[in-house]
């Protein structure tokens, strides 16, 4: 296992924290390595795609954290080099892969809800602003959008594809990026969504989903696994039992382990597709409340 940042003396501290026994100063150093097949990429939001491309190009498998990129054609020429070197590439939505979400997508596949008609889901907390910092600084991909938004937008993309009609709303920090963002996900059979995120306040991470015959809620911040409940219309709520986790990523990486055991180079749970998806919605959603990353 190796370790690569551009603070050897916190990539020292990460490998013996975490067992590593090779550590590098630069990124290149790392995607060179031919000792190392898989690489998992948590740089800020600006360096995704960049980093991604350095190991890609070299044959590596990419587990790249969300967003996958800043930006749909980023997003798009990740994938062209996975595909031109054959090597395996997926966003970490890691929530795609918690128990939680599993049983969610089970519940509405069976039926047992109805329809999907209306998804309510928000997630916020509050960041004191720092223009240096990762949440808003432009250049590192800042916004609650990109880094926190992205969980209830996931959710309705999931569950009910891609939206006919966006319309954005959200408030802008000092610094270009946005600390506050709305959108109505509306669809031509008449469904629709609303997300929030925010970094000006702690809100509830919480989830509802309508259907025509029951509704289901998820009435405790997402990451923690913790609780999921649903009932038919009328009828006595039921909650779901649900896997105790170690940390929530254990799920992803199991993905991703077997997607390449079978020769994969995208997850079908979670293919290039459904990322590009992702970056195209919130393309236009940035669009409309006004933020605009220096790469574009």
């Amino acid at each position: 296992m190796a370790v690569a940042s551009r603070d050897l003396d916190r990539a020292w501290e990460f490998a013996r924290e975490h067992g590593a026994n090779h550590v590098y100063g630069t990124y290149e150093e790392l995607a060179a390595d031919q000792n190392l097949d898989a690489v998992y990429i948590a740089t800020p939001h600006g360096y995704h795609a960049e980093h991604a491309l350095l190991c890609l190009r070299q044959g590596k498998a990419v587990l790249c954290e969300k967003p996958m990129a800043l930006s749909a054609r980023q997003v798009k020429e990740m994938i062209e080099a996975a595909r031109a070197s054959n090597a395996f590439l997926m966003e970490a939505m890691w929530t795609r892969f918690l128990p939680l979400m599993s049983s969610v997508m089970g519940l509405v596949e069976s039926g047992a809800i109805g329809t999907v008609k209306y998804i309510r889901a928000d997630f916020g907390f509050l960041a004191p602003f720092n223009p240096e910092g990762r949440l808003y600084a432009l250049r590192l991909g800042g916004g609650a959008l990109l880094d926190i938004g992205i969980y209830p937008l996931y959710l309705c993309l999931q569950l009910l594809g891609r939206p006919q009609q966006i319309t954005a709303a959200g408030h802008l920090a000092p610094t270009g990026s946005d600390d506050t963002c709305h959108a109505v996900l509306q669809y031509s059979d008449g469904a629709s969504a609303v997300i929030s995120s925010t970094l000006a306040c702690n809100t509830s991470l919480t989830a509802e989903i309508a259907g025509t015959a029951g509704m289901i809620r998820i009435p405790t911040p997402w990451y923690k696994n913790d609780r999921l409940e649903w009932n038919r219309t009328g009828e006595p709520v039921q909650a779901v039992a649900l896997e105790p986790m170690v940390n929530g990523f254990e799920y992803q990486i199991r993905e991703v382990m077997e997607c390449r055991e079978r020769g994969l180079v995208e997850s079908p749970s979670l293919p290039h597709s459904f990322s590009l998806m992702m970056a195209e919605t919130m393309d236009e959603i940035r669009q409309q409340i006004g933020v605009r990353y220096p790469s574009e």
